[in-house]
């Protein structure tokens, strides 16, 4: 394996918190970009760390600025007139009033790629609205969709923010295929993702019926029910009659006819399994080739042997605890490395180096600090 990685030499300004914003970059600095993070100055007292949690800030370096001070938005914008890609995740407008929108950018630096990620995206009617990821689970959709695969009388949140990773995942693939674009034609561009299309895009499938005339009895929801074996629970996709024989053939049943209903077959297997220790089912089902599911916790999946396998657990220094474990980015390259460089920083943490590199002397990033316009925080 080599030690190249991908994004080698793309320099990116990161403006962004929260979840979708960090998790984006973090994707970018695990492939090799120079993320610088944005902070802001950090109160005194406590170590602050960058905004973001420690596991999507991996990998990148902080400069702490007041953006409001007129001093530290020009090095904002200094900064941004020398990068390749900047990412922000503000309401709509707030970079424009800052001094640093996409317009007022690219024009010191054409090749801009400018991505920007809110809850409703930068035009339309809702643009100006504030929004969190719970506000697109609401109204794209996918608090419905869950009600009906789970059949409750009432709406439920999900355990985690869907919109907030589809957002992140839809807004670095855009900067991929902006930055391939800008190869060919040599500009840049402005990516504009928004969280409540981010959602409604993760629910094409359940789109399609009503989209076509159909009605909310028209979509079934994707289901494979869990069956309870003695002490845990597996999912088994039946699908066919070839899936069912080793199915059958792994608990211990060959020969069983398949029943004509989906919902026989899986009340069958059901029963089968729950005379089964959860190991004596799953190691049945893994000699006989059939597609099965163990459930487990949080902790139980981390400690997977194909986890570790696969290198998507990775440990690096950590500032405030000694180290810090996460879990690395699941795109494997053949003739490149991914991953995290380094830990997560402090906000601010890289203050001073990161305005030497832009040429400032060491009695001018001193009366930078003095003014209030950044801010450093020692490790």
């Amino acid at each position: 394996m080599t030690d190249r990685r991908i994004l080698e030499g793309v320099s990116v300004l990161d403006f962004t918190r929260i979840i979708a914003g960090p998790y984006c970059t973090r994707l970018l600095a695990d492939m090799g970009a120079s993320v610088i993070k944005v902070d802001a100055i950090p109160e005194q007292g406590s170590p602050v760390r960058t905004a973001g949690s420690p596991g999507n800030n991996l990998g990148k370096r902080s400069i702490a600025l007041d953006l409001k001070h007129p001093d530290g938005a020009a090095v904002a914008r200094e900064m941004a007139n020398g990068a390749d890609v900047v990412v922000e995740n503000f309401s709509p407008g707030v970079m424009d009033r800052l001094g640093l929108g996409f317009e007022t950018i690219r024009g010191a630096n054409p090749g801009l790629v400018y991505a920007s990620i809110s809850g409703f995206g930068q035009t339309g009617p809702y643009a100006h609205r504030r929004a969190f990821g719970a506000t697109a689970h609401a109204e794209a959709g996918w608090l419905w969709v869950q009600q009906q695969a789970a059949g409750t009388d009432d709406p439920f949140p999900p355990g985690i923010t869907v919109a907030d990773m589809a957002a992140g995942l839809s807004c670095f693939s855009g900067i991929l295929a902006a930055l391939f674009d800008r190869e060919k034609t040599g500009r840049g561009q402005q990516v504009d993702v928004s969280l409540m299309d981010a959602q409604l895009s993760m629910l094409n499938e359940v789109a399609a019926a009503p989209l076509n005339g159909g009605g909310e009895d028209d979509w079934e929801p994707f289901r494979h029910p869990l069956h309870p074996s003695r002490d845990g629970f597996l999912t088994i996709s039946i699908r066919n009659e070839r899936m069912w024989t080793r199915i059958s053939d792994g608990l211990g049943h060959s020969g069983t006819p398949m029943p004509d209903s989906p919902s026989e077959a899986n009340a069958q297997v059901g029963t089968w399994i729950a005379s089964m220790s959860t190991t004596e089912a799953a190691e049945g089902l893994e000699r006989s080739g059939a597609p099965y599911g163990v459930m487990r916790s949080m902790p139980e999946a981390l400690d997977h042997p194909h986890f570790a396998e696969r290198g998507m657990i990775v440990e690096t220094p950590d500032p405030l605890g000694g180290s810090v474990r996460a879990v690395n980015t699941p795109i494997v390259f053949s003739e490149a490395r991914r991953g995290p460089a380094f830990g997560p920083p402090l906000a601010g943490e890289h203050t001073r180096k990161l305005l030497a590199e832009l040429g400032r002397t060491g009695d001018e990033i001193n009366e930078l600090i003095a003014s209030g316009a950044v801010a450093e925080q020692e490790v």
